[in-house]
């Protein structure tokens, strides 16, 4: 036998060929690459540090917003945009100075309130937390870091004025300041069916400068802090002509002749407005005008202001700023933003010009998104800011006990926040089913009997919230029909068993898995006007489209004969009938 080899105690060396002394070349090589690992490492401190805020010298109407949070930057902004408001616009005319607000009512109804000048602060926030992290993989890298060194990027708040509501305001407050001094206009008079024009010539006077005005405090309004705003007398020169006038005589006849002027406009809610501006009214608006340097015929809207505002006391809504509080987990004030509108006044007397021109008499209403002050999405960090899906039911034939377990059953799942990854239970959140807790009693199915119990009629409220999760696209953990086809469960699209839930406790329940990145709101509407229960979930939308089919019925089964069982619930000789039930 071959004798083996001598075990050694030492491990094995492994010998490398390094070099003592590094060549310069090696030298500055290995120096920029420790300099790129620092660099490197920086922006990517600078970018953690950084995730989700505004990086540093990033500013917009010069307010600094390095640091903060879209939501904190949003609210600092509106915070400035809304004292800027509030203030007024101060206003001097000839050495007369009044402060005008910059809310004035828009129409008669005096809810109907829309600052003078908006500002577009969602827009212009998200603009500024992109700063930086843009301009491909190099700019997503190192813009981080640029800016930590002390770069600086100044954002400017995007501004409109509403014209034409401007010029009211100012005319308002300063209602003697321009001299009588006219332009060259329209004189029509009527002889029986005949329209007769005539020109009234221009004089000379005064008149308040309000294009220049506009552009200035546009400008000033920049930083979101206004000064005085100095508008000029200018002399009232006679931009046309009575020979240029002359020459739109024969249109304006011809526009005459084809009032009435039909306007219309279509709510989103299905509503249709038609407003008619009639020959009478023309005569007195009709003016000439030039526009880019062409003679037309314009609508004069200082002559027709009350005409424009029962336009928009019907048309303008007021948005609605967004409610959100929190107690224990649970949301206990929640009312969505809501953005609103305003008639957009200038784009109405451009499409008439334009309608005049090309000899049309129908037309359609502009209108201008009016935006919230504070949006959804603003007041919470939840990712609750838009809706997924919403569930309908009807209960109109419900007696006065199912009705107030309905509105008990559905204010105790009002708020109620489904945080990523966990599972809603109705059985836990509604009980206990006591009338101590709140419940009457009211017919229940269960199992061959429909007999009254406490807390009878929350299927409707199962129902609702089933089909509120599956318009979501919400994953139903746990879901079962009811064992009978009862009618007030029929799907409303076509009257059609199949989108109902039932709950018993403590079995069946309805479980709803929020398979979300972000929390859920479960908001519950009862509206006795309609009788119907409307359950909407709020969330953030990860791209899926949450629908369901009409249900079908494929075959009925009509109900057997009557089937006698004994009950020691009833007397001797007494007998109970429920009622037939067909099966589907």
């Amino acid at each position: 036998m071959n004798a083996s080899a001598p075990r050694q105690n030492k491990t094995d060396e492994v010998k490398l060929n390094i070099p003592r002394e590094l060549s310069p070349s090696s030298k500055v090589i290995l120096s920029l690459v420790a300099v790129s690992v620092i660099v490197l490492s920086a922006s990517a401190t600078a970018g953690f540090l950084y995730k989700g805020r505004i990086l540093p010298g990033v500013s917009v109407a010069n307010i600094k917003l390095g640091g903060l949070s879209d939501l904190e930057a949003s609210a600092k902004l509106q915070a400035a945009y809304q004292a800027m408001i509030d203030k007024g616009l101060a206003v001097s005319v000839g050495g007369e100075i009044s402060t005008v607000p910059l809310s004035p009512g828009g129409a008669t109804d005096p809810d109907l309130i829309y600052p003078l000048i908006d500002a577009n602060i969602d827009e212009t926030v998200n603009a500024a937390l992109a700063i930086g992290r843009t301009n491909g993989a190099l700019g997503r890298l190192f813009g981080p870091l640029a800016h930590l060194l002390g770069v600086k990027s100044h954002l400017s708040l995007d501004l409109k004025l509403a014209d034409t509501r401007f010029d009211e305001t100012i005319h308002a407050a300063f209602p003697k300041s321009e001299t009588t001094g006219l332009p060259t206009d329209f004189a029509v008079t009527k002889a029986g069916s005949d329209w007769n024009v005539a020109i009234t010539p221009p004089t000379v006077g005064t008149v308040l400068d309000l294009d220049r005005a506009k552009r200035e405090l546009i400008l000033d309004a920049s930083d979101l802090s206004l000064g005085t705003l100095n508008i000029v007398l200018k002399e009232r020169n006679a931009d046309i002509t009575i020979d240029e006038a002359r020459t739109l005589t024969p249109d304006v006849i011809d526009i005459l002749s084809k009032a009435p002027y039909a306007i219309s406009y279509k709510s989103d809610n299905g509503i249709t407005y038609f407003y008619n501006l009639t020959a009478d009214n023309l005569a007195d608006w009709l003016v000439p005008k030039k526009r880019d340097n062409q003679l037309i015929i314009s609508f004069d809207a200082a002559k027709a202001v009350d005409w424009l505002k029962t336009i928009r006391t019907d048309i303008d809504v007021l948005p609605r700023d967004a409610q959100f509080v929190m107690t224990d987990g649970r949301v206990t004030t929640f009312v969505p933003s809501r953005e609103g509108q305003r008639v957009d006044d200038d784009a109405l007397i451009k499409d008439l010009e334009t309608a005049f021109i090309e000899g049309r008499n129908k037309l359609t209403l502009s209108v201008v998104t009016a935006e919230p002050k504070l949006t959804t999405a603003a007041t919470n960090d939840l990712g609750i800011n838009e809706i997924l899906g919403v569930g309908i039911s009807n209960y109109g034939n419900s007696p006065a006990n199912r009705r107030v377990n309905i509105k008990h059953g559905a204010d105790k799942l009002n708020g109620l926040i489904v945080q990523p990854g966990e599972t809603l239970s109705l059985i836990e959140h509604l009980k206990p089913f006591t009338v101590e807790d709140g419940y009457l009693p009211e017919l229940v199915i269960k199992g061959d009997e429909i007999k009254p119990e406490i807390g009878g009629g929350l299927c409707q409220i199962g129902t609702t919230t089933f089909r509120a999760a599956m318009n979501s696209g919400l994953d139903i953990a746990e879901r079962r029909n009811h064992s009978l086809v009862v009618s007030y469960y029929n799907d409303l699209s076509n009257g059609n068993p199949g989108t109902d839930a039932t709950i018993y406790d403590p079995a069946p329940d309805l479980k709803i898995h929020n398979d979300t990145q972000k929390a859920v709101l479960l908001q519950t509407e009862m509206h006795t006007d309609k009788n119907e229960l409307v359950f909407t979930f709020w969330g953030t939308n990860d791209g899926r489209s949450g629908h369901y089919t009409p249900p079908k019925v494929l075959s009925w089964t009509a109900a057997g004969e009557p089937v006698n069982k004994d009950t020691p619930t009833l007397p001797v000789g007494k007998k109970n009938c429920q009622a037939a039930h067909p099966g589907a």
